[in-house]
């Protein structure tokens, strides 16, 4: 396997873009930024930039690309051009301050329901509309230190 150079990343951006990806919706790109790379999906419409991996190694991007360019293969097969939700792992990783559907942060965040140590909240989307439950599980317990306790 040859090394991955930035160049070789941008060079293979560009070929998914001109070729499979050319009838998409959407485009890929690969910047460096510091300590390493981001690999973004490019919306052709106005929706916002979904990014895929950031501040990743060379061949981390290069995964990514090839990831998203095959994904971009099975969407084509299946007739769509654009998955209409983020997928899970997206949503968690933008820590629920973006709307699943559209993208935007202008979300309103409702009514909280507990039960068994899982936290349901309500949401909609102020932009496209869309309603959805945020889902928090508790996985820890921190005892707070008051001041009278140092």
């Amino acid at each position: 396997m040859a090394k991955v150079t930035e160049k070789s990343l941008k060079a293979r951006c560009t070929e998914l873009n001109m070729g499979p990806l050319r009838n998409t919706t959407f485009g890929i790109r690969a910047n460096r930024l510091g300590a390493g790379y981001t690999v973004e999906l490019i919306y052709r419409d106005n929706t916002p930039p979904q990014i895929l991996v950031e501040g990743v190694a060379a061949a981390e991007a290069a995964a990514a690309v090839e990831g998203a360019a095959a994904g971009a293969a099975a969407v084509q097969v299946a007739g769509l051009d654009k998955p209409e939700f983020v997928t899970r792992d997206t949503f968690v990783r933008q820590a629920a301050e973006r709307c699943p559907k559209c993208a935007t942060k202008d979300i309103f965040p409702a009514h909280l329901s507990v039960e068994k140590g899982i936290i349901t909240q309500k949401c909609s989307c102020q932009r496209c509309g869309l309603n959805w439950n945020s889902i928090y599980r508790l996985d820890d317990y921190e005892i707070a230190v008051t001041a009278g306790e140092v």
